[in-house]
C-alpha cells in the first residue's frame, strides 16, 4: 500500500516536500491529485500544528492522528491493565512498536509505571508521535505523557545494544487475516503501512532482556509469536495478550 505526502496550501510547499524528502515518499499538492485514482493510497497530510494521514482524500475520509488528550480520558483496555498486575513500584517499560502511541499510553496511565520508551522505525509515523505529544495541552494529559520519551529506532537494534534494564517489554506485531470483522481504521493503516517482518527475533530478544515481564499482543485466533508459547495468556473476545515471565 502506498502513502505520499501531501500539503492543502501552496504556504506550505517547502515543509512538506522536506518532509517527504525525510520519510523517503512523494509529494503532492492536493489539487494535483485524482481523487478517484488514488482512493486507496494513502496520504500524509502536512499542516502547522497537526498533521494527519487519511486513506484518500475524499470528504468522507477521516483524519488518523495521535490524539492523546482524547484517548487519556474515553479510551480504556482493562484487559491490557490486567496484564500490568504484579509489576513493581516505578517500572520502567519499553513499547517496541509504538505505532499511534494508544498503548503505550494506556502503560503509562498505571501508577506504577515511572517511564515508557516509545520505540517506532517509520520516519512519518514517530513525526505524528511527537506532534501528538506537543499537543497534549491539558493537565489531566501531561501527567501520562510527562512519562514518555520516543525514539526513532529499529526495536530489535535499540533492545540489543541498551544498557538500560526494562521491567516491561512490550510488543504489538501486526496481524492480519485472522479475523472477519473489518479493523478500525487506525489500526489498519498500520497494517497497510508497515513492515509485517519489523518483529523478526524480538520476542526471543525481549525474553532475554526483560527483567519482569514481556507482553505480547495478539488477534485471539493467531499463533504464538515466533511458536513461542507463553507463561499464560490473557484471552478477550478479539485480542489476547500472550504473557512471557523471564527465567
Amino acid at each position: 500500500m502506498e502513502l505520499f505526502v501531501s500539503y492543502k496550501s501552496q504556504k506550505h510547499e517547502q515543509t512538506a516536500i522536506n518532509l517527504a524528502k525525510e520519510f523517503g515518499l512523494t509529494c503532492y499538492l492536493q489539487g494535483d491529485i485524482d481523487h478517484k485514482e488514488n482512493m486507496q493510497s494513502y496520504f500524509f497530510v502536512y499542516q502547522p500544528g497537526r498533521s494527519y494521514i487519511q486513506k484518500g482524500l475524499g470528504k468522507s475520509s477521516k483524519d488518523i492522528y495521535c490524539n492523546f488528550v482524547d484517548w487519556s480520558v474515553n479510551f480504556t483496555d482493562p484487559l491490557l491493565s490486567r496484564c500490568l498486575k504484579g509489576l513493581p513500584d516505578k517500572f520502567i517499560a519499553l513499547d517496541t512498536t509504538a505505532g499511534f502511541g494508544k498503548d503505550a499510553l494506556e502503560i503509562a496511565k498505571n501508577k506504577k509505571c515511572h517511564s515508557i520508551l516509545l520505540v517506532e522505525r517509520e520516519k512519518w509515523l514517530f513525526y505524528l508521535l511527537q506532534e501528538g505529544v506537543n499537543n497534549a495541552e491539558k493537565i489531566e494529559t501531561h501527567k501520562f505523557i510527562n512519562k514518555f520519551s520516543i525514539k526513532n529506532a529499529d526495536s530489535y537494534e535499540h533492545l540489543n545494544t541498551t544498557k538500560i534494564k526494562y521491567d516491561l517489554i512490550y510488543i504489538d506485531p501486526m496481524f492480519t487475516g485472522v479475523g472477519k470483522s473489518k479493523a478500525k481504521i487506525a489500526i489498519q493503516a498500520l497494517r497497510d503501512l508497515t513492515q509485517e517482518n519489523e518483529t523478526d527475533g524480538l520476542l526471543g530478544l525481549a525474553i532475554k532482556k526483560a527483567i519482569k515481564r514481556v507482553i505480547v499482543k495478539r488477534h485471539k485466533n493467531s499463533t504464538y509469536l515466533e511458536d513461542i508459547k507463553p507463561s499464560y495468556s490473557v484471552k478477550g473476545k478479539v485480542v489476547r495478550y500472550d504473557i512471557y515471565i523471564p527465567n
